[in-house]
Parts: structure tokens; sequence; C-alpha cells
């Protein structure tokens, strides 16, 4: 298997001057750039859906961060999120959530600096039902934190959220609205997963980022002081403390099999919490999305500063394959750095794409033979 074809899709392209890791007043943008508060645009989380969509959650400083891709016509649609958001949620980071009944769970993040902390009312969960097109808020978990990343274990009613840019993590019940608030764990995930009992697995200590587990049926964490291969050496790539976990995602074998963010690739044991290195599949830092693929293949995807790769890994030969660079087959043009990663309908691959530095990021298709 490699790369057949590769194209990109531009939803809005901004060219001016890249903000540091997307941080801004959103005020000042607003006033004396409207350019950059429109149209500087990043991919951050893809979710492909049953209704044969690709739905999009964006970071954008005027809060149109919730996208709808036709993968059929091309066409990018907006589902309104500016229409019940506040001027601080302008990210929809690396939460989108699928239910069974087809409705989308996500969460907003912000980007302001710190003397706006107190005015930042915090991240909401969302809810949005593409039949009835019917968006509606849930809660702000948080006060004045916003969400980075969302985790929904739907068979026990439960979502699981860190938040930034204090790294706190709490559980929301849907069926009440209540909030569990465990408040500063030191660490944070890109994103996390739920092993096969339910619990849900990130990392706390903001030096040692130690693994830790949530049981639901106690409503306890168990702090484990080990971690990740490198993890001291993995973290702080994201954003200054994030901890080393780019991605993880349960691979329905006993195993929890983790990305990190120094670009290799781990697998994790729920039931002991034993730790595997499996490889680095590619010359490059950061390793943010995981997908299972056909039979018991996982696809992934790489990329920092230095552009971006696919890769397949065979869980049961343990076999890593490098399915080559996502460089635009017409143009030349290189993908800048990975973020996530959605499997269409026909077995195409999208990847999102971030922080570029001279650009809005894009959208990206890849076809592969």
């Amino acid at each position: 298997m490699k790369i057949k074809h590769v194209t990109h899709h531009v939803l809005a392209d901004y060219r001016g001057k890249q903000l540091s890791d997307f941080a801004g007043d959103p005020y000042e943008l607003k006033a004396n750039n409207p350019e950059c508060f429109n149209n500087l645009v990043a991919f951050c989380c893809l979710l492909h859906h049953p209704d044969g969509c690709l739905y999009c959650g964006l970071t954008r400083f005027n809060g149109d961060i919730l996208y709808r891709f036709d993968v059929r016509t091309k066409q990018f649609e907006s589902l309104g999120y500016q229409r019940v958001s506040e001027l601080f949620e302008c990210k929809i980071h690396r939460s989108l959530e699928l239910a069974s009944d087809g409705a989308i769970y996500g969460a907003t993040a912000g980007l302001h600096f710190e003397n706006r902390r107190l005015e930042a009312p915090g991240g909401a969960l969302f809810r949005y039902d593409p039949k009835s097109k019917q968006l509606r808020k849930l809660t702000v978990p948080v006060p004045h934190d916003y969400i980075q990343t969302i985790t929904l274990d739907e068979r026990r009613r439960l979502i699981y959220g860190q938040t930034y840019p204090v790294f706190k993590f709490f559980v929301y019940h849907l069926d009440d609205g209540t909030v569990e608030n465990y408040d500063y764990t030191g660490s944070i995930s890109h994103i996390s997963a739920i092993d096969d009992r339910g619990c849900y697995w990130s990392t706390w200590n903001g030096v040692q980022h130690w693994l830790y587990k949530y049981c639901p049926d106690q409503r306890k964490i168990h702090w484990f002081k080990h971690s990740l291969p490198n993890a001291r050496c993995d973290s702080n790539i994201m954003y200054p403390n994030a901890g080393p976990i780019d991605c993880m995602i349960n691979g329905g074998d006993g195993w929890l099999y983790v990305g990190t963010c120094g670009g290799s690739l781990c697998r994790l044991h729920a039931e002991s919490a034993a730790v595997e290195y499996l490889g680095h599949p590619a010359p490059t830092r950061r390793l943010p999305a995981l997908k299972k693929f056909r039979d018991h293949l996982l696809i992934g995807c790489c990329g920092d500063e230095d552009g971006g790769c696919l890769f397949t890994y065979d869980t049961r030969a343990r076999h890593f394959e490098a399915l080559g660079p996502i460089i635009d087959s017409q143009t030349g043009l290189p993908l800048y750095r990975t973020h996530d990663l959605a499997i269409g309908p026909d077995g195409r691959v999208y990847v999102g794409e971030t922080d570029v530095p001279t650009r809005s990021g894009y959208l990206w298709e890849v076809e592969l033979e």
C-alpha cells in the first residue's frame, strides 16, 4: 500500500504573518486585524459521520469553528457555531465525538492571553444534531478554563475532558448534567482513550508525566508512577508542560495504542498498566492521530514542521509500513503540520493541517493504492 494521489481543500486562505501558536487577544484582533480574525484557519479535529460527510473542528478567531465537508461535492458548509459562541471560543481542538444516534458532542477551546482570563467564561460542551441541525450548549464545566480534548463514553453516559491553560480533568454526566471536577493534574494529553473496562487514561505531574486511569465505577483516579518511554523528552513539545501523549486509541485487543509527541508508537496494557515501545514510524516528531483501518491495521499520520506522512501498523505482525509523504500531487505543496486524521466512506484519508507560519491550514485528501 502507498499514497496514490494527494490534493488539498481551502476553506479560507489568510496570507500574512502567523501568530505564535495562534495566541492572541480577540478584542485587539477584531478591531485591528479583521483579515486575521476572520480568515486565519487551522483544521484541528476531523470526524467522519455515517451521513457520509466529514465534520471539522477549526481554530478561527471569529467563532465560526464548526464545519461540514461534503466528500462528494468537495464543498464546505458552516454549521453556525457563531450563533451560540462567545468571543473567547475560537477553537474546537481534539473535541468531536460521535454518538450512536448520529449526534455529535464537542467542546470549545480558547487562545487568549492571561490578562483576559477572568473575563472569559470558560469552554463549553455542546451537542449538534445533523438531522435537525440543532446546536445546543450543554454546560461550561470548569469556569474560566477552556477545553482541549474530550472523550465520550456513551455506554456510561459520560464525557471526559481536560482543560487549558490550567490542566484540569473533569467528568460530565450526560443524564443529570453534573460535573466531577478533579482539578489540576499537571499534565495533559492531546487526546485520550477508554479501555475495555471503561477506564479513562491520561498523564499527571508536570515533570514526570506519569500515567493515571480514572475508574468510573469507583469514581476514583488510580495514580501510577511510571510513564511512556522517553516521556520527559517527548513532553513540552505541543505547548509548555503538555505531556507526551499525542494520541491514543483502544485497539480492541486488550491494548491502548499511543502515539507520542516525539513521533513514537507505544502500547499500554489496560490491565497491568505495562507499557511497550513499538517503534518510530517516520523521521519526524509528532504522531497526533491513529485510526483503526483494515482488518488488524492501524493507520496514522506523523509530521511537525518538517511535513506530514502516513503509515500503517499491523498489530498482529507488529510491522510498520510507510505510505509516503503528504504532498499535493499537482502543485507540489507539502503539508506543514499534521493534527488529526479521518477515513472517508470510500477509504480515502483526510488529514487536518495546523499552525502553518505563512498561511491558513488546509484539509488534505489522500487516495491510497
